[in-house]
C-alpha cells in the first residue's frame, strides 16, 4: 500500500495501516526497530507531524513501544482483557492471535477456608475441587491459574484438562455456563515457586486477578485466581 494524497483517507491513517500490515505479516518482526520520524518522513514524502500521528496510533494499539534514547520498536503482542464479563483464556488467546495451551499441575479434593465456603455458598462439611494449571500462549507460559469449584465438580478428575478449554468443556459436555463475575485486580510479585513455574525471575511483577464467577442462574460459584506475567497483559477499562 502506497500513500495517496488524492483520496479521502488521511495520510497518517494510510501510513498507520501500512505499518500495521507490515507488523502483522511479520515483515517487521517483534523487537525490530522502526525508522525515525525523519526517515519515514523522507521515505513517504509526508510531514513529521503525519508520521508522529501514525506512530502514536500504533503505540496506542500496542503495536509499537518507544524506548527512551533508543527509538521505536515493534512490541510483543499483549493480551487485552476487560474487567467485566467472563472470557476463557483459550478464547482470549485466539482473539489475540496466539495458540492456547494448558498443563494441569494439581487437582485435588480439599477443605475450603471459611471465606471460600462463604463465597461459594457451600453446605456444612462440603469440600471443594482445587484445579491448578499453567496456561500457555504459543507454547510459552503466561499465567498460573487456580480454580476452586464445588464438590459436585468431581467429574473433573476423569477429564483430560491439558491443552483444553475448561469453560468450553463445562459448557459443551456438562451443560454448565459460567456467565458473569466480579473481579479484584492488583499487583503482586512472583514467589520462588511461581517464578519456577512461569520461567521468570523471583520477584517479577505479576498481575493478580481474583474472580468470583457464577453461572446463568447463580446456583454455581467458581473462584478463580490468575497470576499473569505483568508485561504480557493490558487491562481495558
Amino acid at each position: 500500500m502506497e500513500l495517496d494524497n488524492t483520496i479521502a483517507t488521511p495520510l497518517y491513517q494510510q501510513l498507520e495501516s501500512k505499518l500495521q500490515q507490515e507488523i502483522e505479516s511479520g515483515q517487521r518482526p517483534v523487537g525490530s526497530r522502526i525508522p525515525t520520524e525523519n526517515e519515514l518522513s523522507q521515505q513517504y514524502n509526508v510531514s513529521r507531524v503525519t508520521v508522529r500521528k501514525a506512530l502514536a496510533g500504533l503505540s496506542e494499539q500496542g503495536y509499537l513501544e518507544r524506548k527512551s534514547g533508543k527509538g521505536t520498536f515493534v512490541a510483543e503482542k499483549k493480551f487485552q482483557r476487560g474487567i467485566s464479563g467472563v472470557t476463557s483464556f483459550s478464547d482470549l488467546c485466539k482473539m489475540t492471535g496466539f495458540t492456547p495451551g494448558a498443563k494441569t499441575i494439581k487437582i485435588a479434593l480439599e477443605d475450603p477456608t471459611e471465606k471460600e465456603a462463604e463465597l461459594m455458598h457451600l453446605a456444612p462439611e462440603e469440600k471443594i475441587i482445587l484445579l491448578e494449571r499453567i496456561r500457555y500462549a504459543d507454547g510459552k507460559p503466561v499465567l498460573l491459574e487456580t480454580n476452586r469449584f464445588p464438590e459436585f465438580f468431581s467429574f473433573l478428575f476423569s477429564e483430560n484438562l491439558n491443552d483444553a478449554s475448561l469453560f468450553e468443556l463445562l459448557r459443551t459436555k456438562h451443560n454448565i455456563l459460567l456467565s458473569h463475575s466480579t473481579k479484584t485486580i492488583d499487583i503482586t510479585f512472583a514467589s520462588s515457586k511461581e517464578a519456577k513455574i512461569l520461567g521468570i525471575a523471583k520477584g517479577y511483577p505479576l498481575l493478580r486477578i481474583n474472580s468470583v464467577i457464577q453461572n446463568t442462574d447463580d446456583t454455581i460459584t467458581n473462584l478463580c485466581q490468575q497470576l499473569c506475567i505483568g508485561d504480557k497483559f493490558k487491562i481495558m477499562v
